[in-house]
């Protein structure tokens, strides 16, 4: 019986030791994963950065030339509207001509809608 139960206390010590090594496997596990996650953050946190930089860079360089491109817009409208300031001052008392004549020129002629014969 000394045999059976010698046999038997040694799988217990083998299991418990096995049961040791698993528990330790799955402290590095959860280890590397931690430090996996840390990593992959700090990572994260640099490409953010990096790219923010660029796009700060970029907005930059673009309201540069917003500002270049807003002015020379600005000087062709006010180039456009003393032109057609230009135009209205001369032509201005030819429209207002124009308008009386076809204003108070007046023919009267019956709608080619209207029926004399009623409802038809």
């Amino acid at each position: 019986m000394a045999t059976k139960s010698e046999g038997i206390q040694r799988l217990l010590q083998a299991e418990q030791r096995a049961n040791a090594k698993v528990a330790e496997a799955k402290k590095k596990k959860q280890k590397r994963l931690k430090e996996a996650k840390e990593e992959a953050k700090k990572e994260i946190l640099l490409f953010k950065n990096n790219q923010e930089v660029a796009f700060q860079d970029k907005m930059a360089k673009s309201q540069g030339y917003g500002d270049d491109y807003t002015a020379k817009i600005n000087k062709e409208g006010q180039v456009e509207a003393a032109k057609l300031d230009e135009m209205l001052a001369s032509n201005q008392g030819k429209v207002v001509d124009w308008l009386l004549d076809h204003v108070s020129d007046i023919k009267p002629e019956v709608h080619r809608n209207y029926s004399t014969t009623g409802f038809a």
